[in-house]
């Protein structure tokens, strides 16, 4: 089969890999026959920002040409039935018309079902929710033995806690069964305010995250005078029903996919942040807006990844424990002195872990921060910051990691050998792996 360079949605990895797009459950099974030493990975939308869909020498299974299921069927407690190349889009268009939703969506309204479960994707409502494991009632996983297996909590436990969060490494899911929620909206009341300083953002979030159901902010980092200023936006969904309910998602700009050079750098960063701060009114401000406007407004832009043009950009996102907020404070004020352009920040409030065995979130707060690339030596810029992490309990999300010490996963994730234990009972020959499972020592 005739190879095809793919790269990673952030544009920083590519590798050389054969492709199988099967049409079927049963053309699926047909992948084990094209399988070598170098095995095969599940590729989703190809969202990912670092390499844990990327399989250099060996295969990309997608499932995105399934036919799309003819309506989404909802019972009466909430309970759908979705493919795994099902995108959040699709699913959102399908669920909220008819007065149902995700209770967890992701930041991207391109990332498949399949994916975001790989990921246990969390949202801006994390801090009340939970992440995505705590919706997801079945998983049917095609396995490296060939056979697709039902998994959920009662049958197959081990398996279904090794599947989410567990980046595609345990098997293909063709399906899952989720709970959605709810909703007489389809709008959120947003309130909106800006700080000066990182102490005052991270005080008033505290109130915020609680008073509301979504929040997250958006922090400057390139500012000298003003590091850590920055902007919190909290909502909550309209009490009073819609006529008609629907996800519509209007992408007004659109970046060209052969951007030469990066419009990302260190001016246009800097002026981009200070009108983004300044524009702000210093009082309260709020407004009404629709679920795709606060969930994915980087979606609006159609191909944003590309302004950062051919090198791409990597994502550094972190969880660092609620006790130990004056090292999220040290990461705020000393990341801009570092050589590396920290051109979007985001800060969202964590709440419970998850029974995911590479479980990411945890009680405290996540900072997740985009880098352009400039070269391979870059990422150990971070490393020290790295170190500091693990020892207080900390974590680097792996479902967006493109280059961390292998070495800190044992310690940033205490369950890594029990999840090795479980994917080595269920892939006994090593089928699936990627670029990240070779880099970071999982398979």
């Amino acid at each position: 089969m005739d190879s095809k360079i793919l790269r990673s949605w952030g544009g920083a990895h590519a590798s050389k890999s054969w492709q199988f797009k099967p049409s079927t459950e049963e053309e699926a099974l047909s992948l084990f026959d094209l399988n070598d030493v170098y095995g095969v990975i599940p590729r989703g939308s190809g969202n990912s920002y670092g390499d844990q869909a990327l399989n250099t020498k060996g295969g990309i299974v997608s499932i995105q040409d399934f036919p799309a299921d003819d309506e989404l069927i909802i019972t009466a407690e909430g309970h759908a039935s979705v493919r795994g190349g099902t995108s959040y889009e699709m699913l959102l268009h399908a669920s909220v018309k008819q007065g149902w939703i995700m209770p967890v969506i992701p930041g991207s309204k391109s990332i498949t079902l399949g994916g975001a479960i790989a990921a246990d994707a969390h949202g801006k409502n994390h801090f009340h929710k939970s992440s995505l494991s705590s919706y997801i009632i079945n998983i049917d996983l095609l396995t490296a033995k060939g056979s697709v297996v039902r998994c959920n909590r009662s049958d197959e436990p081990e398996l279904f806690w090794a599947t989410i969060g567990g980046l595609g490494l345990t098997g293909l899911i063709l399906r899952a069964t989720v709970q959605l929620e709810e909703i007489v909206s389809d709008q959120f009341i947003v309130k909106s305010e800006k700080f000066l300083d990182f102490d005052e953002l991270i005080d008033r979030f505290k109130t915020a995250s609680l008073d509301h159901s979504y929040s997250v902010a958006w922090i400057d980092l390139v500012s000298k005078n003003k590091s850590g200023r920055g902007i919190i936006q909290s909502a909550d969904p309209v009490g009073l029903p819609s006529e008609t309910l629907s996800y519509e998602s209007p992408q007004r700009l659109g970046v060209p996919n052969q951007l030469p050079f990066s419009l990302v750098n260190k001016v246009s960063c800097g002026v981009f942040n200070a009108a983004r701060f300044h524009s702000h009114p210093s009082p309260m401000q709020q407004n009404q807006m629709s679920i795709p406007e606060f969930i994915h407004p980087l979606d609006q832009v159609r191909n944003w990844n590309n302004l950062y043009g051919k090198k791409g950009f990597s994502q550094w996102q972190i969880v660092v424990p609620e006790t130990e907020e004056p090292f999220l404070g040290e990461i705020i004020s000393k990341l801009g002195d570092l050589p590396l352009l920290p051109s979007l920040a985001v800060l969202k409030r964590l709440g419970s872990e998850s029974e995911s065995y590479l479980s990411f979130c945890k009680p405290g707060w996540t900072l997740a921060v985009d880098f352009p690339f400039t070269d391979g030596s870059s990422r150990r810029l971070l490393n020290d910051f790295d170190t500091r992490l693990a020892g207080i309990g900390g974590r680097i999300y792996l479902a967006k990691d493109g280059g961390m010490n292998p070495d800190l996963l044992n310690v940033m994730f205490p369950r890594l050998d029990d999840w090795k234990q479980v994917r080595a009972q269920y892939d006994p020959g090593n089928v699936w792996q990627s670029d990240l499972s070779r880099r970071l020592k999982l398979t």
